[in-house]
């Protein structure tokens, strides 16, 4: 019975603080819906299919990649000011990893995440730079002190569509 007042007492903040948040926080996020083409040096071009929607608090992106699913990818803001908690689902319903965090200001976006192994952490961090609403570099890097960040690779996404909302 306790965790069923629980659920019900989380639900319900869930939904008041989804009415209090401005439809601007979800805006910049609404860029990633539609068909991508995206090219990283030494590899084939893929196809990156999102399809976006705001279901309350949440933002989703699912994402297909050359025509199979791969993740859902989920957006809770954190604030008005641009920061938003990120997590992965798989196809199969299980969580990607233990999740992230996105920071956006302007035209410049921050993906940071780590993992642990053998009691060490590494820091993974994907930068986006939008030259327009259709055209993205990205770069991931890996650090294991978040000051000397090693590029892992690098990549331009085009997009060939907008997709619907």
């Amino acid at each position: 019975m306790k965790a069923a007042v629980y659920a019900l007492l989380a639900l319900v903040s869930l939904s008041a603080a989804a009415q209090s948040l401005p439809d601007s926080v979800y805006t910049p996020l609404w860029n990633y819906n539609g068909t991508w083409k995206v090219t990283i040096p030494g590899k084939s071009t893929d196809t990156l299919v999102n399809h976006c929607a705001r279901t309350g608090l949440f933002f989703v992106c699912e994402q297909n990649v050359n025509g199979s699913a791969s993740a859902l990818i989920v957006f809770t803001p954190m604030d008005a000011e641009g920061n938003y908690r990120t997590n992965a689902v798989t196809k199969n319903g299980m969580a990607a990893g233990p999740g992230g965090d996105l920071e956006i200001k302007g035209n410049h976006w921050t993906y940071l995440g780590k993992g642990e192994a053998d009691g060490k952490t590494t820091w993974y961090r994907t930068t986006n730079d939008f030259s327009d609403d259709s055209h993205i570099h990205f770069e991931q890097s890996q650090s294991t002190d978040k000051v000397n960040w090693t590029v892992q690779r690098t990549g331009d996404e085009v997009r060939t569509d907008k997709g619907t909302r």
